[in-house]
């Protein structure tokens, strides 16, 4: 079966109207037009959430300062989460100043009285045990009665060493790993908010800086698709063009060249200055052609226009621009 391709003829304009101004151009001294279009810095806004939109505060051509917020996403999942959050980081605060605090007064005391109440009852039970021993010997009582009374000693000793060991841990205060642990628990805690709160600001899009709405990509009642471009912002004051410059020029032009600017449609020359031009071919390498083929190369170029008005300028107009040298001829001569 035939394969169809499919393309967009106006993206192949640019490089068409290159190639019939070099085939076109005049013998070497003749000033070389260069085809191009006018173009706009664009920030592309992500919405990093898939939360449904439910409010949008510009409109599309709408002049915005840096911050100022452009659409609004549901903040109602995210704000519970973080509700929840912020009970987490009290509770662990909650604990952290327990253990720094350390035990109570009256908690001391309670393990105090214990400790006094298991001493008197195993010198009861000591006594209890020495009595029937003699009586056992005297054979009064059965061997029995002198076993439980041993057992009972020996349950009273126990008891009174565990609130013995009660009382020395509060008198000893709480253990520096636990207050360890419980520091590291506010830590996550506080992080844990920190990151919703993020989460929940950025479900407000807001400009990053001073710009011109170019397109809004949903409308309310939509839910953007986590990654999806929202918005798209102009900024910068003025446009600049962008043009591709043919091989035989390339030497003559760097950033900081001067150059004139005309778009089709106004009857008026604007001045320029290259920003940048790019170092390496936008079609075929170079090592890969001949010296005669190498003339057919184009470096990417972007010429910013010197005019404080130009920022009313539509993006994609056509234009042709003409690089001038330090001497003011053209970049060619």
């Amino acid at each position: 079966m035939p394969v169809l391709f499919r393309f967009n003829i106006f993206r192949l304009l640019p490089a068409l109207l290159l190639y019939a101004a070099i085939s076109g151009c005049s013998p070497s001294g003749d000033q070389i037009p260069v085809v191009g279009i006018l173009e706009w810095e664009r920030v592309e806004l992500i919405a990093e959430s898939n939360e449904p939109i439910i409010r949008i505060d510009v409109h599309e051509g709408e002049q915005v300062k840096a911050g100022q917020s452009l659409l609004q996403q549901d903040t109602q999942r995210t704000q519970s989460d973080l509700d929840a959050a912020l009970a987490s980081q009290q509770q662990a605060e909650a604990k952290l100043q327990e253990l720094l605090a350390g035990p109570r007064k009256e908690d001391i005391a309670e393990a105090e009285a214990a400790l006094e109440a298991a001493r008197v009852a195993f010198q009861l039970a000591k006594a209890e045990y020495t009595r029937v021993k003699k009586l056992q010997k005297q054979k009064l009582v059965s061997p029995e009665a002198l076993d439980k009374a041993e057992s009972e000693q020996g349950s009273s000793k126990a008891t009174l060493a565990l609130n013995q060991a009660r009382l020395d841990r509060l008198l000893h205060g709480t253990r520096a790993e636990q207050v360890a642990q419980a520091r590291a628990d506010v830590a996550s805690a506080i992080a844990r908010v920190r990151h919703l709160q993020i989460n929940l600001e950025r479900l407000t899009i807001s400009a990053p800086r001073d710009g011109r709405i170019d397109s809004l990509s949903f409308i309310v009642g939509e839910q953007p698709p986590r990654g999806s471009v929202v918005a798209v912002l102009l900024v910068n004051e003025t446009p600049y063009a962008r043009v591709y410059v043919p091989e035989q020029m390339r030497a003559d032009i760097r950033p900081g060249s001067r150059a004139e600017v005309r778009l089709d449609g106004i009857d008026k020359t604007f001045a320029g200055r290259v920003r940048m031009i790019s170092r390496d071919p936008s079609f075929t390498p170079y090592y890969s052609l001949t010296a005669h083929d190498r003339s057919r190369l184009a470096y990417l170029a972007k010429v910013d226009l010197l005019y404080a008005q130009a920022g009313v300028l539509s993006a994609g107009t056509p234009l042709q621009v003409i690089f001038i040298n330090d001497a003011g001829n053209g970049a060619n001569e």
